[in-house]
């Protein structure tokens, strides 16, 4: 098949733009300081942390234990996009929904629940299948670039949405909420469907469309697990650095859910004041995803992701010992600088260490490592700033967690691993022509 053109490539791109407003406003701005201090009612505000941290580990389990399955699925049926389509459709449906939940009630608290569990697992869900288009799209040579440009171009919608929030005065004032945050859902939830749709309509699906197995999708799925769980044997350095990003992506999403808590509790930030922030901080992180993306197909993979590591442990002791807005504010463009970085790279890493034809699969496999961990970073970080009341002393557990991701990092050798995926795809072709 022709390479990919760079129409399809921006089209790939664009879907970093659909889904960062899902990212930004329902996960780290707005919805989760909101449900905390709105959706929740008064009798269980003091467990409110834990409830927000359940619901995010909730969706996260939910999304590790389909993921591998869903992405053999994927790899064995040629259905990329008809897949990622129907987790478009449910994310959209689900997030919609939260917008009609009564607010300080039970009722209205499981409802929320529910709804964003399905959403974001869903939301992070379809991340299996638009990663698996990158190493269709891009050589191993440009892999971090068209990475990094995607993970730009997402903090464009980041901002973008922000910005129309702020507009039309959405977000709580002075703690008074007026239906207006109601808009916010349906706004993400529109977003995502009418940016998702240049790469539905105009990236091509390069593996072969295969016809259903007699025993069906499913149980197909299920045996294309245990067929990569045995062929992730043959790579070992890539094992390892699915266990390393494992650990240090817990510390990160762990971050990304309770910032806006953070700096609400700690330096008493509004929500106003937190949609700034983050406006700020969108800008910073494009730099960030767009050098990072580059170091990865210059300086190598494993040296990049750890420099972001670095400066997440720079942000961590900062947020322990910091006393001003202004003193946060500089420690969150450091943030921004990584956060982009870290994930730009990551992707990136993975589509060098993989041979085409395992793409979906694999990359199903990456998100059962993010997704399982982020399962008990958030629990942690709730646990314990419910059961010591310092939220400060929850932040110090998420820097343990980057130090342990660098750590498994430093035993990846990646001029082994990438001499594997080579020999294993000249291996593929080889048994196609024999």
């Amino acid at each position: 098949m022709a390479p990919a053109s760079t129409g399809e490539k921006a089209s790939w791109a664009m879907f970093d733009v659909a889904n960062s407003p899902f990212a930004t406003l329902m996960i780290t701005v707005f919805f989760g300081k909101f449900f905390q201090e709105h959706v929740v009612p008064r009798s269980l505000a003091g467990k409110s942390h834990t409830l927000w941290a359940v619901t995010v580990s909730s969706a996260m389990a939910l999304v590790a234990l389909t993921a591998p399955v869903v992405g053999a699925i994927a790899d064995h049926s040629g259905r990329k996009k008809p897949l990622l389509a129907a987790y478009i459709t449910v994310c959209a449906i689900a997030t919609i929904f939260i917008a009609t939940v009564p607010l300080g009630t039970t009722a209205g608290m499981i409802a929320a629940m529910v709804a964003m569990i399905v959403a974001n697992a869903a939301f992070e869900g379809g991340y299996v299948f638009y990663n698996a288009f990158l190493p269709e799209l891009a050589g191993k040579e440009e892999a971090g670039k068209l990475s990094g440009a995607g993970w730009a171009l997402g903090y464009v919608g980041g901002l973008s949405s922000l910005a129309i929030v702020l507009a039309f005065g959405w977000l709580p004032k002075g703690g008074v909420v007026t239906d207006g945050w109601r808009a916010i859902p349906v706004l993400v939830a529109l977003w995502y469907v009418l940016f998702s749709l240049p790469l539905l309509l105009f990236v091509k699906e390069r593996s072969p469309r295969n016809p259903a197995p007699p025993e069906g999708w499913v149980r197909k799925g299920f045996s294309g697990v245990r067929e990569t769980v045995r062929t992730l044997k043959n790579y070992p350095d890539l094992v390892r650095f699915l266990v390393a990003y494992l650990v240090f992506t817990d510390a990160l999403e762990t971050v990304l859910v309770f910032t806006a808590t953070f700096s609400g509790s700690v330096l008493l930030f509004t929500d106003d004041d937190n949609a700034k922030l983050f406006l700020v901080l969108n800008v910073c992180a494009i730099p960030g995803a767009l050098v990072f993306g580059r170091l990865v197909d210059k300086w190598g993979g494993v040296k990049s992701v750890a420099l972001t590591l670095v400066l997440w442990l720079i942000v961590v002791v900062g947020c322990v010992l910091v006393g001003t807005k202004a003193q946060f504010l500089g420690i969150a463009v450091i943030a921004a600088l990584g956060v982009g970085g870290t994930q730009a790279a990551a992707r990136a890493v993975v589509s060098r260490y993989v041979p085409q034809h395992e793409s979906a699969r694999v990359f199903g496999f990456m998100t059962l490592a993010g997704r399982a961990s982020a399962v008990f970073g958030p629990l942690v970080y709730g646990l314990v700033a419910d059961l010591t009341g310092s939220i400060r002393a929850a932040v110090g557990t998420v820097g343990l967690f980057f130090v342990a991701g660098l750590a498994l990092l430093s035993r990846v050798d990646e001029p082994r691993a990438l001499a594997r995926a080579e020999e294993a795809s000249r291996e593929r072709e080889a048994a196609k022509t024999a």
